[in-house]
């Protein structure tokens, strides 16, 4: 099998600083032959976007990429010039499947001024291929493919068999929000036995979530926080997350508004 290849870094400064939007509009992205190298004991994987182009949703895409990599080092996963190169060649149609609105708004914008449907204007456009198909200035949570690689791995326990050792992986993929924005971006989406504990916690008390997560995880993240300021939370085991959670478990099953959480009358 061959090596996997990757971007040099001197070239990927060069495609961060000189983004040209049309050249990301089809399946297949121009790039620099001379500019790739070899990555020393990492094997290319066949088929690789094919199978997480045919993957049914992010979780399942993520298994894959996961798999395909479970053997690279943090540091590996950790290079800008690996992830680009994906993103670029390996994987680049897979990423065009996440992001297809380069050129128009998909969503409405909340300051108003866009509206789904309205063209994009260059540097605007610029700034969503920084975004998603180089490495996102809001962390490695909100990055095309490292988010989706780094989920599965801080949230994996082999210790649970081949049959449930992604369990925390699926409760953690089951809100985006939760994912890439209130846990996963912060401190304790950083900290594996934090997400093992939090996760754990949601898999047994799954009832408690049914009526929401976002202003749940809201109060969970804010609560450890807290605890963090006295307390050196990296040393923790996750017995101890989920252990604090299920002495708030009544606590948490109040929580239904925003207001609950934010402002004035919120629960500490």
């Amino acid at each position: 099998m061959a090596l996997q290849r990757i971007f040099t870094p001197e070239y990927v400064n060069q495609l961060i600083n000189d983004i040209h939007p049309e050249n990301y509009l089809g399946d297949k992205i121009m790039y620099n032959e001379n500019e790739v190298r070899r990555l020393k004991g990492v094997e290319h994987p066949e088929g690789l976007e094919e199978k997480m182009l045919s993957a049914d949703d992010e979780y399942e895409a993520a298994i894959l990429l996961y798999e395909a990599y479970k053997d690279i080092s943090p540091v590996i996963a950790s290079n800008r010039c690996f992830w680009i190169y994906l993103t670029h060649v390996d994987l680049a149609r897979y990423v065009r499947k996440l992001w297809p609105d380069l050129e128009r708004y998909d969503v409405d914008i909340k300051s108003k001024k866009q509206k789904k449907g309205d063209l994009r204007s260059e540097e605007e456009k610029k700034k969503y291929i920084r975004d998603h198909w180089m490495i996102s200035p809001n962390g490695l949570m909100r990055t095309s493919l490292m988010n989706l690689w780094w989920s599965v791995y801080l949230t994996v326990d082999e210790s649970l068999g081949d049959d449930h050792k992604y369990d925390l992986t699926k409760i953690f993929f089951s809100n985006s929000g939760m994912r890439t924005r209130r846990l996963g971006t912060g401190h304790l989406g950083r900290n594996k036995e934090a997400l093992k504990g939090i996760l754990t916690f949601m898999k047994e008390n799954p009832e408690i979530f049914e009526s929401g997560i976002e202003n749940r995880m809201i109060w969970i993240t804010r609560h450890f926080n807290l605890i963090g300021g006295t307390k050196p939370l990296a040393n923790m085991p996750s017995s101890f997350f989920k252990r604090e959670l299920e002495y708030y478990k009544d606590h948490l099953k109040e929580i239904s508004r925003r207001e609950d959480v934010i402002g004035p009358q919120a629960l500490i």
